[in-house]
C-alpha cells in the first residue's frame, strides 16, 4: 500500500548532503535520540519495532550513515501486512490538536514497498494508528525524505512515527528529526478557501424541457424539482422548503390535484429531500418558528390576478397552519381575520406572533388592496394548533398601511421597530400602479407600541423610497440593538426585466439611541436588491445573491461585514448560480451557508442549491462543543457546556425563516457572562426574552481565532 494523502506535501531530496533542503521550520528537533546512537538492549533507545500482517522479518543494527549506527529490517516473507521501525510511546512528541509536523529521515533500501507510519494518542491515553505516508522509491545510496503530516486531530496529546517496509527487501534508516510544521489551527489550509470560503452546486430533478431555460443569466442544463420560495431551518436540522403553486397559475388553478401545492423537506447534510403534502397554496404567505420548534405559516395566495378589469390583483389567504418539525405534517389552526397576501411575522418575548400587511382577503371596489387588520397568534404550548389567531376585536389594531413583507423586529423594550425595508413599495402619495398607495403620506422606519398603537418615525434612513426586497437585520450581538438595512430599490414604475436600479447604500441605526437616526454604513461590493443577510456563528454579516434590478441582471458577488470592525465589506467567493427574486440564504448547524432560489422575468424557476463553506472551514480544525449539562435553559440563569479544548465567545443564533429577502427574527444573542476556565464553559442567559424570544437556538463556541463550532440546539425560555 503507497496511499498518498490528499494535499500532503512529500519532499525527496538528493543523495548529496549539501544539497538537502533546509527543514521547513528552525523549530528544534523534537525526536528522542535521533542518529540512533544510545542502544537500550538490542535497538537504539526509544525505538522499538511494530508489525501488522503475516510476514516474516529480521531487525538488526548496521553501520550508521553520520555516526556508528543505523537499523535495518531485512524483510524475508510477505503474505500481508509490514514490518517497521517506530519511535516507542516513552519517547513519542508531545503535542495538542490543530498543529502538524515535517517528519524526515536518511535510508537506503532495496524495494520501492516503503512507507511512513504514524500514531496519534487519544486524550484517554489510548494510541491509534494515525496516517500511512508515501515515500517514494528505492535507492541503493542514503537518500534524505521529508514528509508532512496532516494537522493532528482534535484531542491529540502525541505522536509517534517510523519507516515500515511492506514487501520483500531490505531498508536501512538513520538520522530521524521532527520539527513543528508552519500552520496550527487557525491558520490556512487553503489558500482560497481560507481568505473567501468556498461554494458547491447541488442540481437536482429532470432536465429541462426545450424552450423553458433562464433568458437572462443560466444558459441551458438547469434542473427542475426544489422550488424554495420560502426558507425554514428547523430544530431537526432539516430544512423546510415551500413553494405552494410556485408562481405558476396552472399549479393553482389545478391545485386541487395531489402534488400540485408543494413543500420539500430538505436534508442539506444527506443531499436528499422528500416531498410534503400541501393543503394551501402557501405561496407568498408567511412563516415563524414558535417555542416548540413548529412552524407557524400564515396567509399565501387565495387568488392570482385576471387583470379583467384592469384592476383586478392578487388576493391573501386567511388560512394557516402548523408544521412539525418530527411528525413533518401540516395542521391546520383557526383562520386568520382578513387574508394576507405577503405578510409580517414576528415572534414576541412571550411566544405569540405579531401579523400585519400583506394584500387583504377581498377587494376594495373591485380592486386589490393592502390588509390593515393587525392579527395576533396566541401561543399555546399544550394546543394541538399550537394556540388560535385572535378575534379582530382583540387585538388593538393600528390601521396602518404596512405594504408587502414589513421588516418588523422586536426590540429589547417589547416594541417593534420597522427598518424601512418591504417588498413591492410604500406609499408614496401618488397613485404608483400598485393600488394600495393613493393619496397616503410615505411610511418611513419607526417604533410601534403594540399596546398602545403610538409610532415614533425615525429618520437619517439613506435612500428611504428605494428600499424594497432590501435586506434588514439586528446586527450581533442583539443586546447591542443595532439594525443595518441593506441595498434595495424603488419598484414603482419599473418594468420586469428592468437590469438596473438597485443601489448599494447601507444605513445603520442604534435603537438605544434612535433619535440620532440612522447612519450610512459602508457601500456593498455592487447595488443589490433581492440579496440575502445572514448572521454568521463568527459573529459577522455574509450577504449574497440578488441583482441590479427587477429580476434580472445577477451579481454573484458576496461579502462579509465585521460589525466590530465596521468599515468595509470584505469580497468572499460568489455564489456561481445566478440568484434574483424568490432566492434566499440561510445558516445552517455546521457553519455553511445554504442558498437556494431564482425566479427571473422569464418566469423560470432556477432549483439548483448552492452550500458555501466561508473561511473558516479551510483554518485547520474547529472547536468541539463535547457536551451540553441541559438543553432547556431558563432566562437570566448561567449553564455548563464542555468543550475539546478552550474557547473565547459563545452565541445562541435563531434559526432562519426567511422569503423575500426578510426575516425580521433572525438574532444572535451573547451571553450576559461568559465563564472558560480550561474546557467549561459557563454561559450566562439574557434576563429579556425581548433579547432572546422563546425557541430553539443554535449554541456556537468560537475560539480565539474566530473558528466556531458545529452548532448543539438548546431551547430557550
Amino acid at each position: 500500500m503507497r496511499a498518498l494523502l490528499s494535499g500532503l506535501a512529500v519532499a525527496v531530496t538528493a543523495t548529496v548532503p549539501a544539497a538537502i533542503p533546509a527543514p521547513a521550520s528552525a523549530a528544534p528537533n523534537l525526536v528522542p535520540n535521533p542518529k540512533l546512537e544510545t542502544m537500550a538492549g538490542k535497538l537504539p533507545k526509544c525505538w522499538t519495532t511494530w508489525s501488522t500482517g503475516h510476514n516474516t522479518a529480521k531487525t538488526k543494527v548496521v553501520a550508521g550513515r553520520s555516526g556508528k549506527r543505523a537499523v535495518q529490517i531485512d524483510m524475508k516473507v510477505r503474505v500481508s501486512g509490514a514490518r517497521a521501525l517506530v519511535q516507542t510511546p516513552a519517547c513519542a512528541i508531545k503535542t495538542t490538536g490543530g498543529k502538524r509536523f515535517d517528519l524526515s529521515f536518511y535510508l537506503k533500501s532495496d524495494t520501492a514497498k516503503m512507507k511512513v507510519v504514524t500514531f496519534r494518542k487519544d486524550a484517554k491515553g489510548k494510541w491509534h494508528k494515525w496516517k500511512d505516508l508515501a515515500v517514494g522509491g528505492a535507492s541503493a545510496k542514503w537518500k534524505r525524505v521529508e514528509v508532512r503530516t496532516p494537522f493532528a486531530p482534535d484531542g491529540t496529546t502525541a505522536i509517534r512515527f517510523g519507516l515500515a517496509v511492506e514487501g520483500k527487501g531490505k531498508i536501512t534508516t538513520d538520522d530521524y528529526t521532527a520539527v513543528r510544521a508552519p500552520g496550527v489551527t487557525g491558520v490556512c489550509t487553503d489558500p482560497n478557501g481560507c481568505t473567501q470560503g468556498k461554494w458547491a452546486v447541488r442540481e437536482f430533478g429532470d432536465p429541462v424541457p426545450d424552450g423553458e431555460g433562464d433568458t437572462g443569466d443560466g444558459g441551458t442544463g438547469l434542473k427542475k424539482g426544489v422550488r424554495a420560495m420560502h426558507a425554514v431551518l428547523l430544530v431537526t436540522g432539516k430544512v423546510l422548503l415551500i413553494a405552494g403553486s410556485g408562481n405558476n397559475r396552472a399549479n393553482f388553478d389545478n391545485r386541487l390535484e395531489a402534488g400540485r401545492l408543494v413543500s420539500w423537506l430538505y436534508d442539506p447534510i444527506k443531499n436528499t429531500y422528500k416531498k410534503i403534502g400541501t393543503p394551501s397554496d402557501m405561496f407568498c404567505a408567511g412563516h415563524v418558528q414558535l417555542s416548540d420548534g413548529r412552524v407557524l405559516v400564515m396567509g399565501g395566495t387565495k387568488k392570482y390576478p385576471d387583470y379583467v378589469p384592469q384592476e383586478d390583483g392578487w388576493l391573501g389567504e386567511e388560512r394557516s397552519y402548523l408544521f412539525d418539525p418530527f411528525d413533518e405534517k401540516y395542521i391546520q389552526t383557526n383562520d386568520m381575520s382578513d387574508g394576507h397576501w405577503y405578510p409580517s411575522a414576528t415572534v414576541l418575548g412571550n411566544g405569540d406572533v405579531y401579523t400585519v400587511g400583506g394584500y387583504a382577503g377581498e377587494y376594495a371596489g373591485g380592486r386589490q388592496q393592502i390588509s390593515r387588520v393587525t392579527e395576533l397568534f396566541k401561543y399555546d404550548k399544550n394546543s394541538k394548533t399550537g394556540g388560535k389567531w385572535l378575534p379582530e376585536n382583540q387585538v388593538v389594531q393600528t390601521g396602518i398601511n404596512w405594504a408587502t413583507y414589513p421588516s418588523l423586529i422586536l426590540t429589547q423594550d417589547n416594541r417593534l421597530f420597522y427598518t424601512g425595508a418591504s417588498v413591492f413599495g410604500h406609499p408614496t402619495g401618488n397613485n404608483d400602479g400598485n393600488n394600495y398607495s393613493d393619496g397616503e403620506p410615505f411610511l418611513g422606519p419607526g417604533f410601534l407600541d403594540i399596546k398602545t398603537k403610538k409610532w415614533t418615525p425615525v429618520g437619517g434612513l439613506s435612500q428611504d423610497h428605494a428600499r424594497d426586497q432590501a435586506a434588514s437585520l439586528l446586527l450581533p450581538p442583539a443586546q447591542n440593538q443595532k439594525v443595518m438595512v441593506l441595498g434595495g430599490m424603488n419598484f414603482n414604475g419599473t418594468a420586469q426585466g428592468q437590469q438596473d436600479g438597485a443601489h448599494q447604500h447601507t444605513d445603520i441605526v442604534d435603537l438605544d439611541d434612535a433619535g440620532a437616526g440612522f447612519k450610512r454604513g459602508p457601500d456593498l461590493l455592487t447595488p443589490k436588491v433581492y440579496l440575502s443577510a445572514v448572521i454568521l456563528p463568527d459573529g459577522k454579516v455574509f450577504e449574497t445573491g440578488g441583482s441590479r434590478g427587477n429580476r434580472a441582471g445577477y451579481t454573484h458577488e458576496a461579502s462579509v461585514f465585521d460589525p466590530k470592525k465596521p468599515g468595509q465589506w470584505t469580497p468572499m467567493a460568489a455564489d456561481p448560480v445566478g440568484r434574483t427574486y424568490h432566492n434566499s440564504s440561510i445558516l445552517l448547524p455546521n457553519g455553511a451557508v445554504m442558498a437556494q432560489g431564482s425566479n427571473p422575468a422569464s418566469n423560470f424557476y432556477d432549483t439548483r442549491i448552492s452550500i458555501y463553506k466561508p473561511p473558516y472551514f479551510f483554518k485547520g480544525p474547529r472547536p468541539k462543543i463535547t457536551g451540553v449539562g441541559t438543553r432547556y435553559w431558563a432566562y437570566g440563569n448561567t449553564y455548563t457546556f464542555k468543550t475539546n479544548r478552550k474557547i473565547k465567545t459563545a452565541w445562541l443564533i435563531r434559526p432562519a425563516a426567511v422569503t423575500h429577502s426578510s426575516d425580521p427574527n433572525q438574532r444572535a444573542v451573547a451571553p450576559e457572562k461568559l465563564t472558560v476556565t480550561g474546557k467549561t464553559v459557563k454561559f450566562k442567559l439574557t434576563g429579556k426574552s425581548s433579547i432572546a424570544p422563546p425557541g430553539w437556538y443554535m449554541l456556537f463556541a468560537t475560539d480565539a481565532k474566530g473558528l466556531p463550532s458545529v452548532a448543539r440546539w438548546i431551547h430557550v425560555g
